[in-house]
C-alpha cells in the first residue's frame, strides 16, 4: 500500500505479518479507497486476534510441526497508517521450515480465504491430495485453492471459536470499512509493493455478518437403529415423553407408534419385566457447541412378557392415567 505521507487515498489500518520469507497484509477500505479513521478498540483487537488466528493455523498444523510463532509488531512510519507483524517460526523452527511447501505467510493468507469462503456460505465441490502435500479444494463457484493437508481436519469446521475470532478480525466492517482485502508477498517487498499486487481474498458486509450472528441449531444427524428396551414410565398426556431404558442407559421418549397405542388402548396390559424391540429415532442437534440426543420410539413390540403388572410398580404410571375414554 501507498504511504499516506504519499498522497494516497487508503486505509488507517494495514497489518502485514511475515514468516519466514512470507508476508500476509489487511487492508480495510473504503468503498471509494478513501483515507478513514477506524475505532481504536477494534483496531487494537485486529491485531491482537490475528496473533491468536495465525496460533490457531499452527496448532492445526498449516505452518508445518513446531510451536505456534511469536509475532511482533514493528513501529510505525511517521506519516504512514502501515502496520507491520514480523512472526518469528523460521528461526525458532529452522529445522521444519527448511523444506517448507509454502511460506507460512502463504498459509495464513489462505487461512483466511478459507474461512471467508465459508463465511459466505460457499460449499466445496471436490478436495483432492497433490504431490507436494497440499489438498486441492475445488470450490462450487468453480475457485481452487491449496490447504495444508495437515490442517483439512480443522479447515472444514466454522465452529463458535473460529466465528468469534473472524468477528473480530472484521469489526472495522461493522462501522467504518466497507472492504477488508488480504494479500500476500515475500519479506523483501515493501508494504506498498505488496499493497499493488492482486488480493488473495476480500470480506465485507456480507462475511462480517455471518461471523457476527448467533450459531444457529444444526441438525448434526438422524439416524434409526433398533434395540432391546424396557418402558420404565409412561404417560400419555400430550407432549409428555417415556422413560426408555437399554443396554446403554434411561432416556426420554417421545412415543410415535400409533399401533402400540392403539393395543393399549383396546386393553393390552404391560408388565414390569416386559422387554419390547423398539426401533428408534435419533437426531443429534449441536446448539453452541453442544450436542443433544433427542428420541422417538417409531416402532414397539414386546417380545417377552414380565410376570407383574406395571400399576404394581411405584416408578410407572397405569396405561389409563391421564387419558380419556377413546384416546389413543
Amino acid at each position: 500500500m501507498t504511504d499516506d505521507s504519499e498522497g494516497a487515498r487508503s486505509t488507517v489500518l494495514e497489518r502485514t505479518e511475515y514468516v519466514e520469507n512470507g508476508v500476509v497484509q489487511l487492508r480495510f477500505a473504503d468503498m471509494d479507497d478513501s483515507v478513514m479513521d477506524l475505532n481504536a478498540a477494534e483496531a487494537a483487537e485486529v491485531l491482537q486476534v490475528m496473533v491468536e488466528f495465525t496460533g490457531q493455523l499452527a496448532r492445526a498444523g498449516a505452518l508445518g510441526d513446531g510451536p505456534p510463532p511469536e509475532v511482533r509488531v514493528r513501529p510505525p512510519r511517521e506519516g504512514s497508517s502501515i502496520r507491520d507483524f514480523v512472526i518469528q517460526w523460521s528461526a525458532e523452527n529452522p529445522e521444519v521450515t527448511t523444506g517448507a511447501i509454502q511460506s507460512a505467510g502463504a498459509a495464513v493468507a489462505g487461512g483466511l480465504a478459507y474461512r471467508f469462503k465459508m463465511l459466505r456460505g460457499a460449499r466445496v465441490k471436490s478436495f483432492d491430495p497433490l504431490p507436494n502435500g497440499n489438498m486441492k479444494v475445488e470450490w462450487q463457484d468453480g475457485e481452487a485453492q491449496e490447504v495444508p493437508a495437515a490442517a483439512w481436519s480443522d479447515f472444514q469446521k466454522l465452529n463458535r471459536r473460529t466465528k468469534r475470532t473472524l468477528q473480530k478480525i472484521l469489526a472495522p466492517l461493522g462501522d467504518d470499512a466497507d472492504i477488508v482485502q488480504v494479500r500476500s508477498g515475500e519479506a523483501s517487498e515493501s508494504s506498498k509493493e505488496i499493497s499493488e499486487a492482486p488480493s488473495v481474498a476480500e470480506a465485507g458486509a456480507t462475511e462480517y455478518r455471518s461471523a457476527s450472528a448467533a450459531p444457529d441449531d444444526e441438525v448434526v444427524s438422524v439416524s434409526e437403529f433398533e434395540e432391546e428396551a424396557q418402558l420404565q414410565s409412561i404417560d400419555f398426556r400430550p407432549g409428555e415423553k417415556w422413560r426408555v431404558r437399554t443396554r446403554d442407559g434411561a432416556r426420554n421418549a417421545t412415543m410415535e407408534d400409533e399401533e402400540f397405542l392403539r393395543e393399549l388402548d383396546r386393553g393390552m396390559a404391560l408388565h414390569k419385566g416386559d422387554i419390547f424391540r423398539v426401533t428408534i429415532r435419533e437426531v443429534r442437534t449441536t446448539k453452541n457447541e453442544r450436542t443433544t440426543r433427542d428420541w422417538s420410539l417409531i416402532k414397539v413390540v414386546r417380545t417377552r412378557r414380565g410376570d407383574d403388572d406395571v400399576h404394581d410398580d411405584p416408578e410407572t404410571e397405569d396405561p389409563s392415567s391421564g387419558r380419556e375414554d377413546g384416546q389413543s
